[in-house]
């Protein structure tokens, strides 16, 4: 670097200060309006919440009231659909009530629209209104079959209907227009130059501002469906789906007021910074002018206090080249520093050729060590058949930091000995080639361990072309190649459980489709069959495909059909870890089991009960077994069957093949039960 460059940076340096102030001053304002915002998009969020909870209260109220009327209640079909009818006409915004059994069949509806064939016992509304016997707030529908609608976008709001014996006897429903809801909300709670985004539990996007009809029915993001189910409020920022990018406050569901909504309101990132924006583009402009006028006066002193003595210098050295080894660097008296520097440089000039040569290796070698870091250092002279070694790098071959490379042998005595010859074999090509080095192989410490290195070098060469010096670095890179097989183990490991899951999924669809005697029985039983299999290897996620626990397992596929103190299931069992095969496995079986018993044995009938027992077994004679019993009792008599579904043949495929154990059926008159033996691992 010249010294009038050198001028001109210390004239940048001395503005530098102020550059630093004016970056601290613009990241505190910028951070102190970050929290602002953020505080502020909460808080527009929390109000937005709060207006869909007041929303969603006023309908629990109807509901409650609608509940009271006794056409409800008898099902009394001609005066319930009036009865619905005139309140709809008062409650524009609900597209329809209606009233269905525990059946899920329609009972009546406010445009006296009724299918018999068709049951609605699957609605989320339905399940969630019956399993907390209270209040539900349903998912995004897009058509509401029950009462006859076409496409229409609504959220169903349900309450179950009570009867007189205090029992659940159906649900009432209504569905909410969410055309009328985004209205609402951005009259009401949209901030000028905002969003706001409403979603339910799945993430489908029930309201939105701007462009509702875009994004309305629409699945949100990744990138903010993630946010679902965050623990707590909170703010983020990102780019809308509108391609703005905003400041938002967001409430997950499960928070309220609307619990099981989710809410997010955000704010337009250039518009909340416009004004920051403003006063740093001018605090900038007036730092740049000051900066212009200290290099513009440095720049003018540089050429009368050096650039002049610096021609009389590069004069001197031109002479110099030309061959008049007699010309000198004659500067004033009063030249300062530059006098002491040309003194030097007529010095220097008697010894530079000879310290040359010298000087290019020595050049070199701190050049690679500087790149290197922490890497250790080698050399090796050709013309004296002899090199060396950085202290580093004999720590990281295990070797005293006295120890010094000798020659080629004694380098290879420490290279493990099956990549000695290709180690030596790269080292010649190098020197015979262009002197590139780069290579990966083994040594062997003192103490006995085997560590990976890496090493690259450049050879010199003379003006002849011979090798004169090699020089080069090397690094300890044991836990890269470690990590690298490692990373080859688990993909291999997940291409073969990714193949055995394909291969199952493929049998169950094959078998399923041979017995299934319609479109519609196909897809449900393959699609219980399919979800058991996901929720089995959703358990052993959980446990890094390791094992899982049977009462787990056992839990997991009775979660459906099983309330809280319910009394009509009984397990009963200790804990029994099992490898991923075995789970796999038995989560189909459980999954066939849980399915009949809730179609046509014990689960299917209140009186019924299930008792499900287990127990390891352990004998001198036979290696220890898992002994399940599965007992239905109070249930519908059952009759063997006249021919073997495919359930049926996945069951004892499952236990008698897969798992090489032993099952007993038997049909008695209280109900079916089933003694299972697999042998453990």
């Amino acid at each position: 670097m010249t010294l009038t460059r050198r001028l001109l940076l210390l004239a940048l340096i001395s503005v530098l200060p102020a550059l630093v102030i004016w970056a601290f001053t613009e990241v505190s304002l910028r951070r102190a309006r970050e929290a602002e915002i953020s505080e502020l998009v909460i808080r527009q969020a929390t109000l937005v919440a709060s207006e869909v909870g007041h929303i969603f209260d006023g309908v629990h109220s109807l509901l409650l009231a609608m509940d009271e009327n006794p056409s409800i209640r008898s099902f009394d079909m001609p005066a319930c659909n009036a009865y619905l009818r005139s309140v709809h006409q008062k409650v524009p915004h609900i597209i329809a009530f209606v009233v269905l059994d525990l059946d899920g069949a329609v009972r009546c509806n406010d445009r006296g629209f009724i299918n018999a064939d068709l049951r609605f016992r699957d609605r989320p509304y339905f399940q969630e209104s019956i399993t907390k016997r209270a209040f539900a707030i349903g998912t995004y529908t897009a058509e509401f079959t029950e009462a006859g609608l076409g496409a229409y976008s609504v959220i169903p709001l349900s309450l179950p209907i009570w009867g007189e014996d205090g029992h659940i006897i159906g649900v009432i429903a209504a569905a909410m227009d969410l055309r009328w809801l985004d209205r609402e909300l951005k009259e009401r709670v949209l901030a000028a130059g905002g969003s706001l985004t409403l979603a339910d539990r799945n993430g489908i996007i029930l309201s939105r501002e701007p462009y509702p009809d875009r994004f309305i029915g629409t699945k949100m993001p990744e990138e903010f469906s993630s946010r679902l189910s965050a623990g707590d409020t909170g703010s983020f920022t990102g780019k809308s789906l509108d391609g703005t990018n905003r400041i938002y406050g967001f409430i997950p569901v499960g928070r309220p007021p609307a619990e099981d909504i989710y809410v997010s309101a955000g704010l337009s990132s250039k518009v909340a910074f416009a004004t920051i924006n403003e006063a740093a583009k001018r605090g900038f402009l007036l730092i740049a002018a000051a900066l212009v006028l200290a290099l513009s006066l440095s720049w003018l002193a540089s050429r009368a206090f050096i650039t002049k003595p610096f021609e009389i210098m590069t004069n001197a050295v031109r002479d110099w080249r030309r061959g008049d080894y007699q010309a000198r660097i004659d500067l004033p008296r009063n030249s300062g520093e530059l006098g002491l520097l040309a003194k030097a440089f007529n010095d220097l000039m008697d010894d530079v050729a000879e310290r040359q040569e010298a000087l290019k290796a020595s050049e070199e070698r701190a050049r690679l060590a500087l790149e290197a870091g922490h890497m250790g250092t080698w050399w090796y002279d050709h013309r004296k058949r002899m090199g060396g070694w950085s202290n580093q790098a004999a720590v990281l071959l295990g070797l005293p930091v006295s120890q010094s490379l000798n020659n080629v042998q004694e380098w290879k005595s420490i290279v493990y000995p099956d990549d000695a010859e290709r180690v030596l074999e790269k080292l010649r090509a190098a020197v015979l080639g262009n002197g590139n080095y780069e290579d990966e192989y083994r040594v062997r410490r003192p103490d006995g361990t085997v560590r990976w290195i890496g090493s690259r070098g450049k050879v010199s060469f003379d003006s002849r072309k011979r090798p004169a010096f090699f020089v080069g670095i090397i690094q300890d890179i044991t836990e890269r190649r470690q990590a690298d097989e490692q990373q080859r183990f688990f993909l291999d490991e997940l291409n073969h459980r990714v193949k055995n899951t394909l291969a199952t999924v493929q049998s169950i669809a094959s078998q399923t489709l041979r017995s299934s005697k319609s479109p519609a029985q196909f897809k449900d039983s393959f699609e219980g069959r399919l979800l058991a299999l996901s929720m089995t290897h959703n358990l052993l996620t959980l446990k890094s495909w390791r094992e899982a626990d049977l009462h787990d397992l056992i839990e997991q596929e009775l979660a459906p059909y099983k309330r809280e103190a319910d009394e009509r299931v009984a397990l009963c069992g200790p804990k029994v870890n099992l490898p991923p095969r075995y789970v796999i496995n038995l989560g189909l079986v459980l999954h066939e089991l849980v399915t009949n018993a809730a179609k046509y044995g014990a689960l299917s009938i209140p009186t019924g009960r299930l008792d499900l027992s287990w127990a390891v077994v352990e004998s001198e004679d036979r290696p220890a077994h898992l002994s399940i019993r599965w007992a239905e009792t109070g249930g519908a008599q059952m009759q063997p069957p006249k021919r073997q579904g495919f359930g049926s043949r996945l069951i004892r495929r499952s236990i008698e093949s897969e798992l090489n154990g032993t099952m007993t059926l038997t049909f008695g008159p209280s109900g079916v039960s089933y003694d299972i033996s697999i042998p453990l691992p």
